[in-house]
């Protein structure tokens, strides 16, 4: 493979990094999936690459690393937030307590809320 087409498909490859942070950025899980696929046919193209290395195609490989370590960290932001949310939500769940006590008293329900902050 020559030069200009491995530079090519660092291009396509860039642009597919840039789509990727769009749908980060938007919570679009399900368009991910399809993308992480279209991510899986470059890697052997990258691998298998053995021709010479200009100035330019190291800027193309500076700008997809740079790509990549910003989606990584968008990952790692979208999979902290899940977790905390989904530890905020369990926190606040509790086995639901009866309705009236055996001293014919109705008993306070538990509360649940995301934000445990009274307004």
């Amino acid at each position: 493979m020559k030069e200009i087409e491995f530079q090519r498909h660092l291009m396509s490859f860039s642009r597919l990094l840039k789509k990727e942070k769009a749908f980060l950025i938007k919570d679009k899980a399900e368009e991910l999936v399809e993308l992480v696929k279209q991510k899986e046919k470059f890697v052997p193209v990258l691998d298998e690459y053995q021709g010479t290395v200009t100035v330019k195609t190291k800027d193309l490989i500076k700008q997809i690393r740079v790509q990549q370590d910003e989606n990584l960290l968008l990952t790692k932001q979208a999979l902290s937030y899940q977790k905390m949310l989904m530890t905020a939500i369990k926190d606040n769940i509790k086995a639901p307590a009866a309705t009236y006590s055996k001293y014919k008293t109705v008993k306070q329900q538990a509360r649940t809320a995301l934000i445990d902050r009274e307004v």
